[in-house]
């Protein structure tokens, strides 16, 4: 048992020592001095206060209390555990209290983890003294074969074994480190690459408490391609080459040396960007170009990244280049800026540039081939590569609102697209133009020739465009129109070039084409020059409608007028004349066109004829015949308000009614104002309803009330049955209520009067003789009628039909009936005939 015990003691030890190093010896640690995680340490005994069994890290601050403590094991020495320093890094004090008088005498030491961290970075020069000095970070990316590439060790705490403050055996006075680097298939190995000829060795570095650097090299041509790994680790101090973590891991790829040009497209729409990308040496300069001299081929992004304009004087000759000299000299013009079809450009740390060229609306549509090659100080190499990337032209779409027929006055937004440029010009052409092959669009009411454009419309960045076309003061004739769309300025529909000159506009040469190279002159071009798209339109008359909600309208009650106006105008004016009347009204139209204005007809109007005149403003948008202070004049568009004509519809020598009417029409049927009219007229009545005969109803039947009325259809008519007698009924009565009241709405007639009905059930009601009530709700006016609630209404009984034989019989007198007294219901009967009677009399 004691055997398992002391068994089990060793075990538990070597379990807490975790990864601490086995050896026998302490590292002797100084006062001030440091130590590591994983090391054993032994406070140097010459030291004053080396006796305490506890190291304290304390906290910061004004009253500082223990963060962490790490105990001495029965010899008086530590074993700096990794989880018993817990991650507390920092100055450790031979003591448990905090005694802020005395703790600079205490004696004290710094505790670190063992940290190692990896770079590789390019080589960017080389110091026979000092060394190499890196550059830009390889971590990630892809390198040649002969990339010099510089590999960093930096160990911020970690110094030398034996540096001050730390007393170890000669053995351990180097503290070394090495990087292991993984190859493309998986293989590991401390060797990599090549420097001045030799393979460079990666597998015993010097560690110090500074940035190392390692080393450089370059892979070599015998590298295998592909991507590669390195890691460094401690290796000689077997604290932390068995413990300490390794470092981060550093990824790059390898590639082969050979030069190559790449495009991100094999065409591109004309106006619009490409990018070349160039893979070659890391941090190499190349000279790349668009062969040819073309003076509007593609050209440079200025202020690219990787642009070596400090090489622009370099000269490019035939000796040293297989690139023509007028390269050297070659540049685009662009609105009035000289760009560079050519440029060195120096490559990033994994060897490639993104080169990008810009095309114009103007660029040929052809392919062009672009070249890099190898700059060597200040002689192009023999190293190049080449692509080619086809420049096309775009397309040009155009498209209208609506159905392609439109009212003079309407805004018709024109939208499509164009890939060609960046501007749309629109021109029109159509019948009794000013100038044959077409006027400029936006330019209207004022008609220019097409190449005269000024205006064109910027295309967005999505490729489309819009522009909102108000035909409300154009000054064109109605009639079928074409519109066209194009990317360039052009001479119309003509099949020829105008060149714009400067008594034209010198403006227009921010938007013409040079058609002759090495001149200045500018020219509005043929139509097949340009990309294009057309559309048809055709503009139309505005009409004016009206119709009234009824030809006749009743006192007190209201009348609608409705209609539609053609050509977007803001607004109508409704004039209403009659005898001693005037009134006028302006009336909103909405969107659609549609309009409606409610007139209200006082009690007091007479009765008579009323006529009503709209009046619309047109093109020009006002009202050219109008009325101020009861005098209607029109108004001389020339002069600004002379009038050409006028007559008073208030006060003295006032036109009246039709007359007034007459008038209005005829001013605005003037030639020398655009505004349009549509009249109606209507009768004002006095207001009333009749009810149509009901006659007898069997009690518990069905049957219709029914009249005719002047009131205005959807006006309401109360309907009110009620019993005509009288009696005094008592309180316990239990007797059922007879009779209905209702609200109904007044419809259309077949003729000129409006009509109402309602529906009436007569079950339970009581025999009776009932009146019926119908009067005007919104109207003051009512009517009424009789009528009895009968048990049974007697069927006529059918006179016997004759057997065509004739009887022989024998005569007798014949006996004088004696008169009887008529019933109620005949009584009824014959009053209504009489009232009819006298209906028809007093309207022959």
């Amino acid at each position: 048992m004691k055997i398992m015990a002391v068994l089990a003691v060793l075990l538990i030890s070597a379990l807490c020592m975790g990864a601490v190093s086995a050896a026998g010896d302490y590292t002797n640690v100084s006062n001030e001095g440091s130590a590591f995680v994983f090391e054993k340490i032994a406070l140097n005994g010459t030291e004053t206060g080396n006796t305490s069994t506890v190291l304290t890290k304390f906290s910061e601050g004004s009253n500082p209390t223990a963060v962490n403590t790490i105990y001495a094991d029965t010899n008086g020495n530590f074993s700096l555990y990794e989880s018993s320093v817990n991650g507390q890094y920092g100055t450790y004090y031979a003591t448990s209290t905090w005694d802020a008088d005395n703790m600079s005498k205490v004696f004290h030491v710094s505790i670190w983890y063992p940290e190692l961290s990896l770079k590789a970075e390019l080589t960017t020069s080389i110091d026979g003294t000092t060394g190499k000095t890196s550059g830009d970070s390889v971590e990630g990316k892809t390198i040649n074969k002969n990339t010099n590439v510089t590999f960093l060790l930096n160990t911020p705490m970690v110094g030398p074994a034996n540096k001050p403050g730390r007393f170890v055996s000669s053995d351990n006075k180097n503290l070394s480190a090495k990087i292991v680097f993984t190859t493309p298939v998986g293989g590991k190995t401390t060797d990599f690459g090549v420097w001045f000829g030799a393979p460079q060795k990666f597998g015993a570095l010097t560690v110090n408490q500074s940035q190392n650097n390692a080393g450089s090299a370059r892979p070599g041509e015998d590298a295998t391609a592909g991507t590669y790994t390195a890691q460094a680790e401690f290796t000689n101090y077997k604290p932390f080459s068995d413990n300490a973590k390794k470092s981060n891991t550093v990824s790059f790829t390898v590639q082969s040396t050979s030069l190559s040009l790449t495009a991100d497209k094999d065409s591109v729409v004309r106006s619009n960007p490409f990018t070349t990308t160039i893979q070659g040496d890391s941090k190499k300069v190349y000279f790349i170009y668009v062969e040819g001299t073309d003076e509007n081929q593609p050209y440079l992004l200025p202020g690219q990244s990787g642009y070596q304009s400090q090489y622009n004087t370099i000269p490019v000759t035939s000796s040293n280049s297989p690139i023509s000299p007028a390269v050297n000299n070659n540049t685009v013009d662009v609105s009035g800026q000289k760009y560079h079809s050519w440029g060195y450009f120096e490559t990033d740390a994994s060897g490639k540039r993104t080169v990008q060229f810009n095309t114009q609306d103007n660029t040929d549509d052809k392919t062009y081939t672009v070249r890099v090659i190898t700059v060597n100080g200040n002689v192009k190499g023999d190293d190049y590569d080449t692509v080619k990337v086809k420049v096309e032209k775009g397309s040009v779409t155009i498209s209208a609102s609506g159905d392609g027929s439109y009212y003079l006055g309407d805004e018709i937004k024109l939208t499509g697209t164009n890939t060609d440029s960046s501007y749309i010009f629109l021109f029109i052409d159509g019948p009794n133009l000013g100038y044959s092959d077409g006027v400029v669009l936006k330019n209207l009411p004022d008609q220019t020739a097409a190449y005269s454009a000024t205006n064109p419309i910027d295309v967005k960045t999505d490729n489309t465009w819009e522009y909102k076309w108000d035909t409300s003061n154009i000054a064109l004739d109605t009639g079928a129109y074409t519109i066209y769309a194009t990317s360039k300025l052009t001479n119309g529909k003509a099949s020829s070039a105008i060149k714009l000159t400067e008594d034209l506009n010198s403006k227009f040469n921010v938007y013409g084409t040079v058609l002759v190279s090495g001149t200045n002159d500018y020219y509005a071009v043929k139509l097949s020059d340009s990309e294009y798209a057309t559309i048809s339109v055709s503009l139309k008359q505005p009409f004016l409608s009206a119709n009234p909600s009824g030809t006749v309208v009743a006192k007190g009650d209201k009348i609608y007028i409705r209609g539609n106006a053609e050509g977007n105008p803001n607004s109508l004016y409704l004039y209403m004349f009659g005898p001693n009347y005037y009134e006028k009204y302006s009336v909103s139209v909405e969107t659609d066109g549609s309009y409606e204005k409610k007139i209200e007809i006082p009690s007091s109007l007479a009765s008579n004829q009323y006529f009503v005149v709209v009046q619309h403003p047109m093109y020009n948008g006002q009202f050219d015949a109008y009325e101020e202070k009861g005098v209607f004049m029109i108004r001389n568009t020339t002069t600004g308000g002379s009038q050409q004509g006028s007559f008073v519809v208030t006060g003295a020598n006032k036109l009246q009614g039709s007359q007034a009417a007459d008038a209005l029409t005829k001013m605005i049927d003037s030639s020398n104002i655009d505004d349009i009219y549509t009249k109606l007229t209507f009768n004002v009545e006095e207001a009333w309803i009749r009810i149509n005969t009901v006659g007898d109803q069997a009690t518990g039947t069905k049957f219709t009330i029914s009249g005719t009325t002047n009131l205005a259809v959807d006006d309401q008519v109360l309907v009110e049955v009620k019993s005509s007698s009288f009696d005094v009924t008592d309180k316990s009565s239990t007797s059922m209520t007879s009779g209905v009241s209702q609200a109904v709405k007044v419809v259309k007639g077949d003729g000129t009067d409006n009509v109402w009905s309602v529906e009436v059930d007569s079950t339970n009601w009581k025999l009776d003789e009932y009146t019926v009530i119908a009067s005007g709700i919104e109207a003051d006016v009512s009517t009424t009628q009789n009528f009895n609630l009968v048990e049974k209404i007697n069927t006529p009984t059918p006179t016997a039909t004759s057997t065509g034989v004739t009887p022989t019989t024998t005569a007798t007198a014949t006996a004088t009936a004696t008169p009887s007294t008529p019933g109620f219901g005949a009584f009824i009967a014959l009053a209504g005939l009489g009232a009819v009677a006298l209906l028809v009399l007093r309207r022959n």
